[in-house]
This record gives C-alpha cells, structure tokens and sequence, in this order.
C-alpha cells in the first residue's frame, strides 16, 4: 500500500523515540493464536464502563495569547493555494493518469483539512495545525503548478534555501526574554520545536519522498517548503506576541544554558546508575526482578513503560544541548526525572506485590481513577503550574492509550491482555503524575540557584 500524504507528513516532523511508548504492552510472543481464555471476572461491560470513564481535557497550549487574526490569516494562505488551482485534471492539459491520480488526492486531502472541523483544540493547537492545512494545499498547487509546466523541482530547492535562510535568521535573533522562569521556559520549548520541525521538513524532504522526478515530486518538496514556512510563522507568533506581554523583560539566556548543562549531566549521571547494556530488560533484573516471573504481568509493562520515558527524556536533553535548544534541554531533563522517580516508585510498588494480576475489572477501573486523581491533583499544584501542565499534556495521553486497549480489534472482550496493558497505561499515568510537581520544583529551583537565588 502507498504511504499517504500525511504518512509523510508524520515522518517529517518525526517524534524521536516517543514512539516507542506504548509498545511494550503487547509481548512479543503473544498473538491471536495464542487464544488465552476469557476470565469471567473481567467482565466486558464492566470494562467498556471503564473506557467510559473517560479521558483528561490536557490540550496542548502555551501561555501565550494567540491571536485569532493569526490563525484566519494562516487559513487563508492554505485557501489561496488551493484555489489558485482546479479541483481536477483534465486528460487534456495532463495526458499522465498517474499524477492525475496523485493530484486528485493530494487535492482531496488539502480540501479536508481546510473543512470545518468540530473538534474542540486549543489556540495553539490551532496554530500547530496550520501547517498541516497549509501543507496539503502546497501539495496540490506544487503538483498542478509542475504537471502543466509552471513550476520546477529546482524552482522548489531555490524557495527551500530561502526558508531555510529565514529559519537560521529567526534562531539566531531570539534570545531567552521573559518575565518570569516557569512561563518563559514553556515558552520558548514551544517556540524551538516549532523551529525543530521546521527545520526537519526541509532537512527530510529527500530522505521521505514518495516521487521520482515528477510532477508530484515537486509537489512534495513545495509542501515540505509551506509546512516548514507555517511553523517558522507559528514559531514567530508566538515569541513576539510573549514578548509583547511583557513590560521589563528578562534576558534568562545564560542561566537556560548554565542550568540546562547542569540538570543534563545530573540526569546522564542518574542513568549511568542502571544497567547500560541489554536494554530494559536489563535495567528491570538490575532492580533484582526475575523477568520471566513477570512476564504477561502488569508489573512488567508498569517497569518498562516508565523507564522507557527516562530514555526518551535523556535523549531530548542531550539533542538540545547539541543543538542549542536550551529550553528543549530542560523540558528534557525534566521529563527524564519525573520518570526516573516514577520508575523508582514502581519498583517500591512491585516489590511489595502490586501489580502482579489482574484479578477483576474493579482493580482495572481503581487503577484509571487513581490515574485521573493523580492527574488533577498535579494540575492543580499551583507552584509551578506552567511547566508542571506541559509535562502532563504527555503524561495524560496515556490514559487514552489505556482505553485504547479495550477499542483494538485485536482482543475479544474480556480477553485479560487487553484489561493488563490498559491498567499498566493507568498505572504508569498515576505515578508519572505524582512526581511532576516535584520534577518541575526541581528544575525550576536548579534555575533560580544559577541566578543568584530563588525568586531571582
């Protein structure tokens, strides 16, 4: 099957390993053949009420006021490009079946992300869309535009070095200005990976292509070219309508940078002190578990779930620090504590017999309100509520991942591997929760030190 536009669009921005969270609910030997038998105290109802429960409203946001002109005004670049060329391709004009039929769905695609939609998304959410939309429609208009003959690929290449120009310009004019360290950092790690992902889409462009030299082929450049443009404009939004917030600013740049090093090598330090070697399994038998004896046990999926986010927030500290993402770095570092405290607190749990069975459907719905608890009782710690929210945008997915297990067409109802997975997914969400505020004071009061004290 041919990856669609948006399979593309996904590697593009790309998430590093992210991705990995999540796969270590299903065992690698399991399968439908393995028809494990239905536990009758997992009943299916019970369980679907479970699901019902429902999940945390954690969008994605900053603490910045967006502007909706912004917003009109990026919906109607994506308009523009896409009226500026027809809904269909005539045999006439383009005589090659196949770009007509790329056209028409790079057309179709463009069309449904500029429809109303009624999903209920953040401001910058909104923003962070945009260059999708925008995307979509350079995609069709780069196909068009090529196919009859008024647009080439090196036209393309030439408009790239002109963002990419624009991109460095734009990184090396920003400095860490702001008001106060908690909104300032939130900040300006949105404004950098606004920034990273546009440089990915141009950086990536070639490596994800789907097109030969062709007609669509330049198509996909230009929309690499508009995606990365829409999220050097978002990235620009949202810097300058902060800093318009703000009567006295701050310059925090060296202490981001001096405190960003520091908490970085704190955090490779705290890792060197699990197994390097072997991978998660090994760092589980290192805390002196017997992998085998936990095998198909929440216990297992709760271990590696959570050390799995100490390695993907460890790779994103050191990513910003190479690349001079300092605010990055910290978020990173952050993320990298909170679950190293989680997973330590894991362990505590399983040593003492927790999560060793799923035994009925009541122990799988405690689980998910523990997790909903530990959810808002961190969102409503107010002493460092703008880094602690971002954190626990990431955290919060997981309970969806959970009631993600009971929709997979994968498992009968009432199979115990679905009702497993989704208690790990809670259990995994309860203990990251607890330890965000404390990850965020952490962070936070390293930065106030580098400055000369706290409240400084």
């Amino acid at each position: 099957m041919p990856r669609t536009r948006r399979d593309v669009l996904a590697s593009l921005a790309g998430v590093g390993v992210a991705g990995l969270a999540g796969c270590t609910a299903l065992d690698a030997g399991e399968s439908e053949s393995d028809d494990p038998a239905l536990d009758p105290a997992l009943d299916p109802a019970a369980l679907r009420e479970v699901m019902e429960l429902g999940s945390p409203a954690f969008p994605a946001r900053v603490p910045v006021p967006i502007a909706d002109s912004f917003l009109e005004r990026g919906r109607a670049r994506a308009r523009e490009l896409l009226d500026s060329c027809p809904e269909t391709m005539s045999p006439e004009e383009v005589p090659n079946e196949a770009v007509r039929n790329v056209y028409a769905e790079a057309y179709a695609d463009a069309a449904e992300d500029l429809a109303p939609s009624d999903a209920d998304e953040s401001p910058f959410e909104a923003l962070r869309g945009l260059r999708y939309a925008r995307g979509a429609a350079a995609m069709a208009k780069g196909t068009y535009d090529a196919a009859v003959g008024d647009l080439t690929e090196a036209d393309v290449r030439d408009e790239a070095e002109s963002v990419r120009a624009d991109i460095e310009s734009f990184r090396l004019g920003t400095r860490y200005l702001g008001d106060e360290p908690d909104r300032a950092l939130v900040v300006y790690e949105a404004v950098e990976d606004l920034v990273a992902a546009a440089v990915r889409y141009l950086d990536n462009a070639d490596e994800y292509g789907r097109y030969a030299a062709s007609a669509p082929r330049a198509g996909e450049l230009l929309d690499a070219v508009e995606s990365a443009r829409a999220s050097l404009d978002g990235a620009r939004h949202v810097r300058d309508r902060y800093l318009a917030s703000i009567t006295d600013p701050v310059d925090f740049t060296d202490a981001f940078e001096s405190t960003a090093s520091s908490l970085a090598g704190i955090t490779e330090d705290r890792r060197a002190e699990y197994p390097e070697e072997g991978g998660l399994e090994a760092v589980v038998e290192g805390e002196g578990f017997d992998t085998e004896k936990l095998e198909s046990t929440p216990a297992k999926d709760l271990l590696v779930e959570t050390f799995v986010e100490v390695e993907r927030g460890l790779q994103d500290a050191r990513n910003g620090l190479r690349s001079r993402r300092f605010a990055t770095a910290l978020v990173g570092a952050h993320t990298a504590e909170t679950h190293r405290r989680a997973f330590e607190d894991a362990v505590t749990a399983v040593k003492r017999g927790r999560y060793e069975t799923v035994d009925s459907a009541t122990a799988v719905r405690d689980a998910k309100l523990g997790a909903l608890e530990a959810l808002e009782a961190a969102r409503s710690d107010g002493s460092n509520p703008h880094l602690t929210r971002r954190a626990l945008v990431d955290i919060a997915h997981q309970i969806g991942r959970g009631d993600g297990y009971f929709r997979d067409d994968y498992y009968e109802d009432g199979d115990p591997r679905a009702a497993r997975n989704a208690l790990a997914q809670y259990a995994t969400t309860e203990f990251a929760a607890r330890e965000t505020p404390g990850a965020s004071a952490w962070v936070l009061g390293t930065l106030a030190a580098e400055r000369g004290g706290v409240g400084r």
